[in-house]
């Protein structure tokens, strides 16, 4: 009876045991994603590029009510000051960047002729919604712009007047009326009339807002206005010109007097679409007021009949390099025009690890750089020169490396022609690979004292290499990759992921190891990391794994860059290196 009990008594308990057990299992089920908790532990897909950073082509079109010209004006992205970080000009309705800006900041597309300005969010195609009104800076055409150093080219404050036929306005058709009703305007026509268009008349649009000019009213005539224009002072004009019934001709003159102004530009235009005209003029110095005059040529109607004309732009342009002042980087320098920066703004930090084809500790301070780079372009956006600052953050291994750096089109491609000319200061061609810069053949030579900042050598705040570059008139836009190499072995180079090794480098190397032949590991793993930010970068100490330092890294590359896209600003301080304090 005892004995019953004791078996009954023993199977409840095994029974129970194993219900715990099942449900033991159920809670752990290999359903449940596994969180790694160290880098080696992590699977990232094979196309991640492992960069931190708002990347890509940004295309831009337009919404655009009100008939705001658009088409040659330049657009810009700003920062958060309304600094200007890039530009580029509007063609064909359209503008496209190249862009690497950090995500811990918010940039904007602004167009400088209305004001409007959006954020840029993402990369890929954007329509931009521009104003519901015009303001009066459009209608007048007025860009007077007062800069250090730089003098006013108007002696009053909206020298172009009426400059697109907005006054008076006409509900529809066309209106042939006297001067006096047209502000600003005035004509040689022994009757004194002007003719005014509605955009949309016979199937002609105005090329800016709702009306424009037709310089044939009843004769053959000279439309012009008085400036009031800074002697000794340069001006960019610019108009919009269009035939009537076929092919018309109009001048532009330019003068002390309506009678002796010179014609400096002849325009001929079908009647399809409007034609772009524009110049500059240096006013001279005993000249105390400017006509700008439009005398009719030809037309293929009747004397009464043809040359459109609209838009018409009066800015200051102090170095006359045909750019006004408003839109010049270096308004007081007729050789340079425009500048960017790679990264378009921000910095660029690189990290990597250096035993490659071997898997380090993933602490990515083996050899950490900053960089900043300032292109030089000139007023049709060609570049000039590149003038390079790049830090030396962290030399994290006892590994004597050199520092290279190719330079790529802008899509990653190589060039098919060498676009570099010279390179002064801090670093020299690499005669082994066209379009290659050597920086440094070992970084412990390049430095002024010996420091590691990475928690275990000395610290010290780090030194800098600049260099500027000056390019062949082939060059392109271009991005510029820095990758490391052996000191004593030019053949064996680290790139990052999605850069290709180059001419100098041992292919053979390649799939051996721990590497499986781009720089990753079988689990997608890199040997070099790029971040983009405003601010500074804190390397993680020496033997700490990149997760420890930065646990927000986990998501960010676990969802391949989609999450927790600002990781970088939020170490965990007593596992990274504060060298900047030291500034």
């Amino acid at each position: 009876m005892g004995y019953t009990k004791n078996i009954t008594k023993g199977l409840l308990v095994l029974f129970l045991f194993s219900i715990a057990i099942s449900c033991t299992k159920d809670n752990n089920s290999s359903d449940d994603p596994v969180i790694p908790k160290t880098m080696d532990e992590m699977v990232i897909g094979n196309d991640f590029n492992w960069t931190a950073a708002l990347k890509g082509k940004l295309n831009i079109s337009f919404n655009n009510p009100n008939n705001v010209s658009t088409e040659k004006e330049i657009i810009n992205i700003i920062n958060n000051n309304d600094e200007i970080v890039k530009r580029a000009k509007i063609t064909n309705g359209t503008v496209n960047f190249d862009i690497t800006l950090p995500q811990n900041a918010t940039y904007y597309i602004h167009f400088p002729v209305t004001g409007d300005k959006m954020p840029i969010t993402t990369t890929g195609d954007i329509e931009m919604q521009l104003g519901t009104t015009i303001p009066d800076t459009v209608v007048n055409k007025s860009k007077t712009i007062k800069l250090d150093d730089i003098t006013s080219c108007t002696t009053c404050d909206n020298p172009m007047v009426n400059a697109g036929a907005e006054f008076p306005a006409i509900n529809s058709g066309f209106s042939i009326t006297h001067q006096n009703n047209i502000p600003g305007w005035e004509t040689t026509a022994s009757d004194h009339r002007i003719e005014i268009w509605r955009s949309g008349f016979q199937g002609v649009p105005a090329q800016e807002g709702n009306q424009f000019f037709e310089l044939n009213a009843n004769m053959v005539a000279d439309l012009f206005q008085e400036l009031c224009l800074e002697p000794g002072s340069t001006i960019k004009w610019s108009v919009w010109h269009r035939g009537r019934s076929g092919v018309d001709v109009a001048e532009v003159k330019i003068g002390a007097t309506v009678a002796s102004a010179v014609a400096l530009q002849v325009m001929t235009d079908g009647n399809n679409s409007w034609g772009y005209y524009s110049g500059s003029y240096t006013v001279p110095e005993d000249q105390e007021t400017t006509f700008f005059v439009f005398s009719s040529v030809s037309s293929a109607g009747s004397a009464s009949v043809g040359n459109f004309l609209d838009n018409f732009e009066i800015e200051c342009d102090f170095d006359g390099d045909g750019v006004p002042d408003d839109e010049d980087d270096d308004p007081g320098n007729a050789d340079v025009t425009y500048v960017s920066y790679f990264p378009t703004s921000g910095k660029q930090v690189v990290a990597f690890e250096d035993l490659w084809p071997s898997t380090g500790d993933f602490d990515f301070n083996d050899l950490t750089m900053s960089n900043k780079v300032k292109i030089n372009k000139d007023n049709n956006f060609n570049l000039l020169s590149a003038d390079f600052t790049i830090s030396i953050d962290a030399i994290g291994a006892d590994i004597h490396n050199g520092i290279g750096m190719m330079l790529y089109k802008e899509n990653g491609d190589a060039f098919n022609d060498n676009i570099i000319a010279t390179i002064t200061g801090d670093a020299v061609l690499d005669e082994d690979n066209s379009n290659g810069i050597i920086l440094t053949n070992d970084v412990f030579e390049a430095i002024s004292e010996y420091y590691q900042n990475n928690g275990v050598g000395p610290t010290a705040t780090p030194d800098t290499l600049k260099f500027t570059v000056t390019f062949n008139s082939n060059a392109e836009e271009f991005i510029p990759e820095l990758y490391i190499f052996r000191s004593f072995d030019r053949s064996y180079e680290i790139h990052r992921s999605n850069f290709p090794a180059t001419e100098a480098m041992d292919n053979t190397l390649f799939n051996t190891i721990d590497d499986k032949g781009n720089y990753k590991t079988e689990n997608g793993l890199p040997w070099g990391l790029e971040i983009i930010l405003e601010g500074d970068y804190k390397s993680p100490k020496e033997r700490v794994d990149m997760l420890k330092a930065y646990p927000e890294f986990r998501e960010w590359a676990t969802s391949e860059g989609t999450q927790n896209t600002d990781w970088y600003l939020s170490p965990v301080e007593e596992n990274v290196v504060d060298i900047f304090s030291k500034k």
